[in-house]
This record gives structure tokens, C-alpha cells and sequence, in this order.
């Protein structure tokens, strides 16, 4: 049995540095293993037995260089990694000359031997080439080039980027080939393992740098270069939980003009025309059957669906009807989200403010507020709704809490790498979405994590999934707790595969607690104050149907759909303070290739804890 243990979602998940994985190191460790075991162990001649040990010799030097250098890079100083890298490129220049000569390849035609000793000098080739086409242009590359400066980004810096990330693109796209190109049969077990490991590392950075070279490409115009670019941002609140994220109770224009980046327009979600009687745009019948159509008819309900496209073309209809300004490009983003930026810009201020209502200036903060990393998510989903009893003193705080977050990010004061690591964090969690502008961005960013859409095959990963939509009307969801386990068969019974998923939800307010709890947090309208009522909806494969489930261990009355190409379930539960309910699902899967047990879920407020099991995988 394979299970991978239980992780957790949000803080205590070990983060990567975005950089880490541009991993041009590697290659120079493994060629020192084949020329190592390789070469030492075969008695091919004096002459090229004192190539290779000179070879090795150089490499032996050149590793602490590869490290020195690639430490240098992290750190932004690209005169010393200048510098390093010279001499890097120095020695495996040497290494690549020593085993580069008409004796050895005329040796590589000898049986046994020749098979290996093409492989070492072909790997010290793809090495030396990686540190002189890839590695050495790296150390011209900064992120700064995307640091805003008086609030705009230099579009000729971004642009000049390009021929830098091209050349390290195409280098490590020439070394895949240049290493497929090595027959494998028949190579000693040592060395076959060390290229394998050094196929890997160049495997690791192609999927790295070709779209790089892609998104710097369209970078200018996705900044305004050619004019005034766009972008609608939902923020969703997870203090009421649907199935991206949360309540689009707030949304922000954000326009991108020549590099120059403003708010021009915000929203919450009340300016709009809701509980129509018909929904604003046709919705998918398939969606319609699972979540009814209320996500067409009130945009509070336009996250429903765990399919962000779904979600954008409910959002686009409601701005276009209410404000006609034309928009580009959809974001979505969440508080959770804001506090990984906090932690790169660092604190920031809310100043304080009044609004106008009804003709009369309301104070709406008294006080200048400091908003942390440690401290956005308690204020913004949970102690605003105690500081600010009316829903409009709440859209004028969180409209501030983001103008000033907005600020702090654009100011240019916090580290781009920084920066750019909490971004990836927030779209690992599922926390940044984007629906692209145009097609070019649509291939760019294809079906991965940030296009907020579910896998259309099984063949990379096999996604089950557990949303959560909350139907109480509450803010509740900051205290829910949401864990899940999932189990397959698709190892052990491939013809047949049966897939289960179990969620745990728990309701942490506890029996004292739920009294005092405000109204915008409990209304006591619909339920008891301080009951949670959510939809549970699970997902199975591509192609599954749900065969199943239980509550608590009791049979559930509900049937099953197919939504995404899956077979899908909603079970409402409801859960009274301090209750636990646990639902499991299960699908069975068609006969075909699995790739590897995975699943997602609704960005939640509290970290989520994941366990998958998938029996007789190796």
C-alpha cells in the first residue's frame, strides 16, 4: 500500500522559492557520477583514462562553483554570480574538451565500453552547453524587472527579458534532444542510473523555462503596451464558503495602461440586480441540475460551481449590465490569499475614512488600522463583521482593506521574488484564478491549477474532488473545519477501479459561543444560531459514476449527476455547534489508464487535511 500522508494546505505546507526549481546544478553532480564509475571502472587505455580523471578533476571543482552560483542568482546578486559562473563555464569547458577527441569517439565504436563512454561524453557536452547557453544568461536576468517603479513596471525592461529566457529555453530544449539521442541498452547499472537522474533534471527545467519564454513574450501587453488592458478581480470571501473560494461580495477594476497599474472602479456584490427571476446568462444544463439556478440569478451564487469559467461568464453578465465598462481578463483572489502578499510587502495601513449615505458623511474608520500578515484574515473574515454592524460600514472597510493592499503591492517597495512566491503559493491553494483575455493566454495557461477549471482526463492526474457551498447566509464558514481522505482501487483493479471520498466537516463554534455571535456572522434567520448548512458536493473521475453514499455511517437519499465529464453528488449537511458530520462517497471508474490519486477542494479559511490512498501502486 502507497499513502501519502496527511498534508495541510495552507501554512504549514514547506514552500519552494519559485527560482528553486530552475535547477542548472544538477547536471554537473550526475556527470561527476558517470565519469566517476563510468570511466574508473573500465580499463580503456591509459591516455583516455587520464582525460577522464582530469575531466572528473575539473567537475570536482566546478560543483561548490554550480552551488556558489546558483546561490548568488536566489540572491539577486548578479555581478558575483557574473563572476562564479566564468569560472563554472571555464571548467566544464575543460571536462567537454577532455572527453571530446577523435580517440575517444573512436573508442565509443568498442562494444560494452563505447555505449558508455558516447553516454559520458555526450552528458558532459549537454552539461557544459546548460551553463554556457542556459545558466550563464541567468545571471543577467532580475525579477526587479517587474518591480514596480512610481507605480508602473518598465515595459522595456520586461520586453528585454525575452532574448535572455529564449537562449535558456532553447539550451535545455537542445539538451533533451541531445540526450535522447543516447541509447540506454546495454549501459552499466551506475551509469544508466546517473543519466536518468540527469535526464530528469533537464526534464524538471523545460516545463519551467518554455512558458516562461511564452509569458514574458505576452507580458508588455497583458501590462498595456498596446493599449489599456482591464481586469475584473472577484474577491471571494471564505467566511461563507462556495465552491472557488467564496462570496464574490467585492470586485475591483484594475487597469493596466503602458505599465502603469490603478484601481478604476469597485463594486460589492448589492450594487447588482439580484434574485432575478431568470438566470442572467444560459447556464449549462449540467450545472443547472446540480446547483440549481440560483448561480445565474444572484451573483453571490456565481462560485457555486468548482469550474472558474463557469463563474466568469455569470460575472461578466452582471458588469456588463451594471456598469458596461469593458473588461478583459477575470482574476479571482481571497483574504487567505492577501495575507501570503502581506508577508512580501510587509504591514500596510488602513487609513481612516467616511462614505456618503444618503446624503450624510458616516464615519466608517475612526482609527488608522495596521493589517498584517498575522492579523488579514482574522480582521477581514471574521472581526470586521463585530467592528462594523452595517453591511454598508463593511464594504466601505474591505473596500480600503484592498485599495490598501493594492497600494502596498504596487508601491515597489517589497521584493519581487518575494512577491512572486507568494503568488505561487495562492495558486497552489487554488486561491489565484485567472480566466486569460485571449487565446494566447488560453494556451498558455491551458488547464493548470490558476485556470480554475478540472482536469479533462485522467491521464496526467486523477482528480476526485469535495466542494463546499454554504446555504445558511452566514459567515460561519471561518469557523468550519474541513478534512478529507480519499482511497482508490485504480492499482489493484484497473479494469473496474472503485474511488471513495470521505469528508469530515466540523463545526468548531462551540454551544457558549454561537448566542453572542453577531448577526452578520449567525442571522438565526433560516436556522438555529451558530447551525452551519452546507451542500457537500463530491466529484470522482473523468468518466466515474457515483455509486454511493453515506452520513454518518447512514445511507444518503440523493442521486447523482455528471457535471465536467464526472460523475458528481450534493448532500446538504447540517451541523450544530460543536457537531461533526462525516460523508462518504464513491464512484466507480471505467476501465483505462490512471494517473496519479489526487483531489482538490474549496480554498477554505482553516487549513484542510489531506490523506490518499491508492493500494498496489508502486
Amino acid at each position: 500500500m502507497t499513502t501519502r500522508a496527511e498534508r495541510i494546505s495552507r501554512a504549514d505546507r514547506p514552500r519552494r522559492p519559485l527560482l528553486r526549481s530552475f535547477r542548472l546544478w544538477v547536471p554537473i553532480g550526475v556527470l561527476l557520477v558517470l565519469i566517476g564509475l563510468a570511466i574508473a571502472a573500465w580499463t580503456v587505455g591509459e591516455r583516455i583514462y587520464d582525460r577522464a580523471m582530469a575531466a572528473k578533476g575539473s567537475l570536482e571543482q566546478a560543483m561548490p562553483l554550480a552551488t556558489t552560483a546558483k546561490d548568488q542568482i536566489l540572491a539577486g546578486d548578479a555581478e558575483g554570480a557574473k563572476t562564479t559562473t566564468a569560472k563554472l563555464a571555464a571548467l566544464t569547458a575543460d571536462a567537454r574538451e577532455q572527453t571530446d577527441d577523435e580517440m575517444w569517439k573512436n573508442l565509443e565504436w568498442v562494444p560494452v565500453v563505447g555505449p558508455n563512454l558516447y553516454a559520458v561524453r555526450t552528458a558532459a557536452s549537454v552539461t557544459d552547453d546548460l551553463v554556457t547557453n542556459a545558466l550563464t544568461p541567468a545571471t543577467t536576468l532580475s525579477v526587479d524587472a517587474l518591480k514596480p517603479v512610481n507605480g508602473a513596471i518598465d515595459l522595456a525592461a520586461v520586453a528585454g527579458m525575452q532574448t535572455t529566457v529564449t537562449q535558456a529555453a532553447d539550451a535545455v530544449a537542445k539538451a533533451a534532444t541531445d540526450l535522447d539521442s543516447i541509447n540506454r541498452d546495454g549501459l552499466l547499472d551506475q551509469v544508466d542510473d546517473a543519466l536518468a537522474k540527469l535526464t530528469g533534471a533537464v526534464d524538471e527545467m523545460e516545463p519551467v523555462l518554455g512558458p516562461a519564454k511564452d509569458i514574458i513574450g505576452i507580458l508588455p501587453t497583458a501590462l498595456g503596451a498596446e493599449g489599456p488592458r482591464n481586469y475584473l478581480m472577484i474577491f471571494q470571501n471564505n467566511a461563507e464558503a462556495r465552491g472557488t473560494g467564496g462570496n464574490p461580495a467585492a470586485l475591483v477594476l484594475v487597469t493596466a495602461d503602458q505599465g502603469r497599474i490603478s484601481i478604476t472602479q469597485q463594486a460589492s456584490s448589492t450594487d447588482f440586480k439580484n434574485n432575478r427571476p431568470e438566470p442572467i446568462v444560459p447556464l449549462n444544463p449540467e450545472t443547472v441540475a446540480l446547483y440549481g439556478d440560483k448561480m445565474g440569478r444572484w451573483i453571490s451564487d456565481a462560485t457555486l460551481s468548482p469550474d472558474f469559467s463557469e463563474t466568469v461568464a455569470v460575472v461578466r453578465a452582471y458588469w456588463a449590465e451594471q456598469f458596461g465598462t469593458p473588461v478583459d481578463a477575470v482574476v479571482s483572489f481571497d483574504p487567505i490569499g492577501l495575507s501570503y502578499l502581506l508577508q512580501a510587502t510587509g504591514p500596510t495601513v488602513i487609513p481612516a475614512a467616511t462614505a456618503e449615505v444618503n446624503g450624510e458623511t458616516i464615519e466608517v474608520i475612526e482609527q488608522p488600522i495596521t493589517l498584517t500578515a498575522e492579523n488579514a484574515v482574522p480582521l477581514l473574515l471574521n472581526e470586521a463583521y463585530w467592528m462594523f454592524p452595517e453591511g454598508y460600514l463593511q464594504d466601505a472597510f474591505f473596500a480600503a482593506a484592498a485599495k490598501s493592499v493594492f497600494d502596498a503591492v504596487t508601491s515597489g517597495n517589497a521584493a519581487p521574488k518575494a512577491l512572486l512566491d507568494s503568488l505561487a503559493l495562492a495558486v497552489e491553494e487554488d486561491r489565484l484564478l485567472y480566466s486569460p483575455a485571449n487565446e494566447a493566454e488560453a494556451k498558455l495557461i491551458g488547464e493548470t491549477k490558476m485556470s480554475g477549471r478540472l482536469p479533462s482526463t485522467n491521464e496526467d492526474t486523477t482528480l476526485l474532488g469535495v466542494y463546499v457551498n454554504d446555504f445558511t447566509q452566514s459567515k460561519l464558514d471561518y469557523y468550519m473545519q474541513l478534512d478529507i481522505a480519499a482511497a482508490s482501487t485504480q492499482c489493484t483493479a484497473p479494469d473496474s477501479p472503485v474511488f471513495t471520498t470521505t469528508a469530515t466537516l466540523t463545526n468548531t463554534v462551540t454551544p457558549e459561543q454561537a448566542p453572542d455571535l453577531p448577526r452578520h456572522i449567525a442571522p438565526g434567520k433560516y436556522f438555529p444560531k451558530g447551525d452551519v448548512a452546507t451542500d457537500l458536493v463530491f466529484y470522482g473521475p473523468v468518466g466515474s459514476t457515483f455509486t454511493g453514499l453515506t452520513v454518518d455511517g447512514q445511507p444518503g437519499n440523493v442521486g447523482g449527476v455528471q457535471h465536467l465529464g464526472r460523475g458528481a453528488v450534493k448532500v446538504p449537511i447540517i451541523t450544530t455547534p460543536g457537531q461533526t458530520s462525516t460523508v462518504v462517497a464513491t464512484f466507480s471508474g471505467a476501465a483505462g489508464e490512471y494517473g496519479p490519486l489526487d483531489i482538490r477542494h474549496t480554498p477554505m479559511v482553516r487549513p484542510v487535511a489531506e490523506q490518499l490512498t491508492t493500494e498496489g501502486c508502486g
